[in-house]
């Protein structure tokens, strides 16, 4: 099920679909703020999947470079208006 996580401060989400990926961890490595860590949960592909650092969602910038690096296009911003769309049951 995919993941989203809201910023209050700044208009825009960022978003994972946990199924997309496959644990190559670029996105942990390239993310300039450091607020993604690898967790302990494996997705259908058995392979671990990114989270956010508790309490770490208000220092991502939205500089789009884990969207860039992502080879299996799982995670990726989006900006305001366009996350509104998404079901209820996707947000956190």
């Amino acid at each position: 099920m995919p993941k989203l996580i809201e910023n209050e401060e700044k208009k825009f989400s960022l978003f994972l679909n946990k199924n997309r990926c496959g644990g190559c961890q670029i996105c942990v490595n390239v993310c300039p703020t450091g607020i993604l860590e690898m967790s302990d949960m494996v997705n259908m592909r058995i392979a671990y999947i990114p989270k956010v650092k508790e309490g770490k969602e208000k220092y991502c910038t939205a500089c789009r470079r884990c969207e860039y690096g992502c080879p299996d296009w799982a995670i990726y911003i989006l900006e305001e208006g366009k996350s509104e769309n998404l079901p209820e049951k996707v947000k956190i």
